[in-house]
């Protein structure tokens, strides 16, 4: 996107960018973000480039920002609660995105486990689990998912991690269509389960939640590079929990 003209961008240009979710955090963990936004909402594109420093079509802004990152990291400290609650509400969100892949491929899965292939090649299965990042050690939970969301959607509720549970699932806010143009701030909202949302709003969830993973992960040093097929066997990243 940054290498064309200003003014040159498209509409899918702005919307569930697979990295814009993961510039965010980096300006989060740098304090130039207030919050992060709710995993079924975006960060603000404008913003974004305002705290940022970095400028439509000069791919070079870009180093800049990453240079002033590594410098900070130095001195950038941290509220350990805040930290492990952030690493904590994102790990709850690439779950619930996991297992919905998980679901959508239960009975490849369960074909692929009754036939016990020794095949030396990737698999159909191990390439549809390896292009959404979905570690391979979590195939063995795909026939457990219908008794393990509930659990999981209410363990998370009551760490507040997430906002809402709906029909025992994640609960998803969204807006309401109305007849003729409403004010931002006047539109109603309705929460839907997880899985009622449509197979596109769907994969646009499972985008957030990696994009802001993958800067976690790179932040917190779990990873050694921008690379997000180095999140596709990291299920946890947060360093803290264990002396919390």
């Amino acid at each position: 996107m940054l290498d064309k003209p200003y003014k040159t961008w498209e509409y899918g240009d702005y919307v569930y960018g697979d990295h814009w979710e993961a510039l965010g955090v980096l300006q989060w963990l740098l304090g130039r973000q207030h919050a992060i936004p709710a995993y079924y909402s975006s960060f603000d594109r404008a913003r974004l480039f305002q705290n940022s420093g970095i400028m439509p079509a000069d791919p070079s802004t870009i180093e800049k920002f990453v240079d002033s990152f590594m410098a900070s990291q130095i001195h950038q400290t941290f509220d350990a609660h805040q930290l492990r609650r952030a690493v904590d509400t994102s790990e709850a969100w690439i779950w619930r995105a996991r297992a919905q892949v998980l679901l959508g491929l239960r009975d490849e899965i369960s074909r692929a486990e009754s036939q016990q292939s020794q095949a030396t090649q990737e698999t159909p299965l191990d390439e549809a689990l390896r292009a959404r990042h979905v570690p391979h050690s979590l195939r063995k939970l795909a026939a457990d998912l219908p008794k393990t969301i509930p659990l999981a959607a209410r363990c998370a509720y009551e760490k507040k991690l997430i906002g809402e549970i709906e029909s025992d699932d994640f609960g998803i806010a969204v807006e309401m269509k109305e007849d003729g143009e409403v004010p931002a701030g006047q539109r109603r909202t309705a929460t839907v389960p997880y899985p009622n949302l449509e197979p596109e709003h769907l994969d646009a969830l499972r985008k957030i939640a990696e994009s802001r993973f993958l800067a976690f992960a790179w932040a917190l040093g779990k990873i050694d590079g921008w690379d997000p097929a180095q999140t596709g066997e990291l299920v946890s990243i947060n360093p803290i929990n264990a002396a919390s």
